[in-house]
Formats: C-alpha cells, structure tokens, sequence
C-alpha cells in the first residue's frame, strides 16, 4: 500500500466525521428552533392570560371581586400552564438526546469500522519483517477503541443525568402545585361558607 491510498482511506474517515458532524449541527439547530417556538407560544401565551387578569382587574367593582380574581385556582391554571411548558421542553430535549446519541453511537461503529478496515489493509500490504511495527500499531489502535467505548458510555450516561434532572425538575413544579391547591382549597371553602 503506497502513501496515496493510506492518505484517502484517511481522507474518508475524516470525511465520514464532517459527516457526522455536519448531522449533529442540524439536528442542534432543529432542537433550538423547537425550543425557541416552545419559548415564544409560553410567553404569548402568559402575556395573553396577564392582559386577560389585568382587564378583569381593572374592571372589578370591589375588593372582593378581586381577591376572588387573585385566587388559589388562578394560581393554580398558572401553574399548570408552566408544568405542560416544562414538559414541552422535556420532551424536545428527551428527543434530542436520544437523537444524538444514536448519531454517536453511528458515528462511533462507523469510526472504529473505517479504522479496522484500514488497518487490515495496512496489514496486508505490510512489507515483510514489520510484524513487531503492526503489532505495537493494532495494541495502540485497540487503546483507541477503548477511548471511543469510554466516550460512548460517557455520553450516554451524560444524557440520561440530563434526562433525570428534567424530569425532576418537572416533579418539583407539580409537586408545588399540589401544594398551592391543596393550601388554597381550605381557603375557598371557608370563603364560600361566610
């Protein structure tokens, strides 16, 4: 094997990884456009329901009226309103995870593939007498493997550390809510009864 053809079995990995590369790009651009249009539907939105309580407000024709207004239900609709975002959110970055570590997960079978293949190539056009150079070559190419084996696991462990924070956060808001319904609902009671 000459210098020509080692260089363009090099040249076609690389290529394979600005492949790669290239896929995650869109796939990142795609998830922060799905986010940005989560983010502006949840701002128009609360915008819409803050003018809505505003106007009732200002229209109210005693104390009372707007207390009832500022109650624990519309408390509450708020609250629900940014848990049904958070889990929005979760899923498009649930999606995007799983998403990007099956192009890891390619990326890497199609790495450790094009590198195998050029090493059987090398191998067999090896000139008689390197058999010492080709195996210390194979023992640092299978450290290389152990490298991307590492960075995989890592990676999927980084995602699913990434998943179980959102989902605990996305607890934690429906937990609050539950607490803000269930102090309100003595509250409303005792209200309606006087």
């Amino acid at each position: 094997m000459n210098q020509e053809q080692i260089t363009a079995k090099l040249s076609q990995i690389n290529s394979k990884g600005l492949e790669t590369s290239f896929s995650l790009s869109e796939a990142a651009l795609e998830n922060a456009q799905k986010l940005a249009e989560l983010n502006y539907a949840a701002s128009k939105d609360a915008l819409v329901n803050a003018q809505d309580g505003i106007q009732q407000i200002l229209t109210a024709k005693d104390p009372k009226q707007v207390t009832e207004l500022l109650s624990a239900e519309s408390l509450q609709a708020a609250g629900s309103q940014a848990a049904a975002y958070q889990k929005k959110v979760s899923k498009v970055l649930r999606d995007g995870n799983k998403e990007f570590v099956n192009v890891v997960d390619a990326s890497i079978d199609q790495l450790q593939d094009g590198f195998q293949d050029w090493i059987n190539t090398v191998a067999a056009n090896a000139p008689a007498g390197s058999d010492v150079f080709l195996s210390s070559f194979k023992t640092a190419y299978g450290s290389a493997l152990q490298g991307f084996e590492q960075f995989r696991a890592a990676s999927k462990e980084a995602f699913a550390n990434a998943e179980k924070t959102a989902d605990q956060a996305l607890e934690t808001v429906q937990g609050q809510i539950a607490q803000v319904k269930k102090a309100a609902t003595p509250a409303s009671r005792s209200r309606k009864a006087a």
